[in-house]
């Protein structure tokens, strides 16, 4: 395979430097697409719906007889109410976390021998949203909801108490349960970003 070699002039001409021909050239690509249709969102106007598998806000699923059976198993060690969070304290979460000081869970023993959760804070502030929380959780308690907009002009607002955990998870299943599991809601809610794909062959 031949080499093309190019010749490149070491300096430009008197003509080239006088009328700032390298300059106009650039620019004309900056006019070029300065007239395009952008492929931004007018955010905070206009909103996107992020994928289902969106690693955002944390939320806490709750007891409502849809428990996975691994839960269902230790439910007579348990003291819990219908409706509320299903965590069990068993720190796996904090345990498989790459920042573990995130995490405040405590849980006491009740009269009668169960385990009761009565605290379970996470602080976003100190979260990278991994997921592996998520992962690592055995009875299916923690998920990651699609809620982004978690600014604030508080820090304490970044600390989600097992009330908001719950009240997300809640949220979230009542609006995208029954969604299917895809990366985009679909074709055209990708296009608006990626644009259409060119199939080739």
């Amino acid at each position: 395979m031949a080499i093309k070699k190019v010749d490149r002039k070491a300096f430009l001409n008197l003509l080239e430097t006088v009328l700032f021909v390298d300059f106009l050239k650039g620019l004309s690509v900056t006019l070029k697409n300065l007239f395009r249709k952008p492929i931004t969102t007018n955010y905070p106007l206009e909103k996107l719906t992020p994928p289902k598998r969106y690693r955002g806000a944390h939320g806490h699923f709750v007891w409502d007889g849809t428990e996975p059976d691994s839960l269902r198993a230790i439910e007579k060690f348990m003291s819990y109410e219908k409706g509320k969070s299903r965590c069990v304290a068993c720190y796996m979460c904090q345990t498989a976390c790459p920042m573990p000081t995130l995490f405040r869970i405590e849980a006491v023993q009740m009269p009668d021998g169960s385990k009761k959760v009565v605290r379970f804070d996470m602080n976003l502030l100190n979260c990278l949203f991994c997921g592996l929380c998520v992962d690592a959780c055995p009875v299916g308690c923690l998920t990651m909801t699609d809620l982004y907009e978690l600014a604030g002009y508080s820090r304490r607002n970044a600390v989600l108490k097992m009330d908001k955990l719950e009240e997300n998870a809640i949220d979230w299943k009542r609006r995208r349960g029954e969604e299917p599991d895809r990366i985009w809601i679909d074709d055209e809610h990708r296009e608006r970003l990626w644009g259409k794909i060119e199939w080739s062959g």
